[in-house]
């Protein structure tokens, strides 16, 4: 079997955040371990992870210290993305093999070069708000890298998704400088998907000339609710994470993998048909 690159996406993490429900807490850094230990197991392993957003929920370095130490038993190389949750400079500091996180600027924007996939991480950080922001710097920015390698297959990922979901609480949250981002990505025909997190459930569509996601929290769920609602409860369904596998003839194919413990069956092979 012919060898695909991959790439494997977890996100919103909200590690030192303890959630009561009916049946007792559930502290999100166990929850994290779970995800790590799925990714792990996973064969063939990805080539990379990319942890896109909100690794602590109150960007405590204490939390991210627990973050590191548990994401030295990763499998595979990881990159970071900034999210709403994320102090950058704690990130810096704690993170600090991770030297791509210097970027000379204030944004944590970057370029990984080196793999079939050429990765772009945006920044949509605003200080202060749960709102998403890409404003002209970050914006010009990401259409002068973009400009740089027209022919590379691309994958950009970033926190906020460049889309309206249509749940209205988790838009109210969403990110400025979609319509912006929407000009700059319609120029370039070489990006596979633009990837994201945030909400905590899983949306895609077609956007803009490629594919955007956005993944479900690797802690937490939050219900599918197409209401006016001033707050949503967290839920405990399966927490997910993203697969991704390129193949140059295929394409980029996306999937979405459940983590904890679930029951499964025997299979029966392959049932006949039916005789019509």
């Amino acid at each position: 079997m012919k060898k695909l690159f991959t790439i494997a996406q977890i996100t919103d993490l909200h590690v030192g955040r303890v959630i009561p429900f009916p049946s007792g807490k559930i502290a999100l850094y166990d929850q994290l371990v779970t995800a790590v230990q799925s990714v792990n197991n996973l064969d063939p392993l990805p080539d990379v992870l990319v942890v896109s957003g909100d690794l602590a929920n109150h960007g405590n370095e204490d939390d991210y210290r627990k973050v590191h130490a548990l994401f030295k038993t990763l499998k595979m190389p990881y990159y970071i993305v900034v999210g709403n949750h994320d102090q950058r400079s704690s990130l810096r500091t704690i993170f600090s093999e991770h030297t791509y996180l210097n970027t000379g600027s204030e944004f944590i924007q970057y370029t990984v070069e080196d793999l079939p996939l050429r990765i772009v991480v945006l920044d949509t950080l605003a200080v202060g708000s749960h709102r998403g922001l890409l404003d002209t710097e970050r914006l010009d920015w990401l259409d002068k890298t973009l400009a740089e390698n027209r022919e590379k297959p691309t994958i950009i990922f970033m926190h906020h998704p460049p889309f309206e979901t249509g749940m209205p609480y988790p838009d109210s949250l969403g990110m400025d400088g979609k319509e912006a981002l929407a000009e700059i990505i319609e120029k370039y025909h070489n990006i596979e998907a633009v990837v994201s997190g945030h909400t905590h459930r899983e949306a895609s569509l077609r956007w803009h000339g490629t594919v955007a996601y956005t993944t479900p929290s690797s802690s937490f769920s939050y219900k599918l609710e197409f209401h006016d609602v001033d707050d949503l409860d967290p839920l405990m369904e399966p927490p997910a994470y993203r697969v991704f596998r390129w193949d140059p003839e295929t394409g980029l194919v996306s999937h979405l993998c459940f983590t904890g413990k679930y029951e499964y069956g025997i299979t029966e092979g392959v049932p006949a048909p039916p005789e019509n």
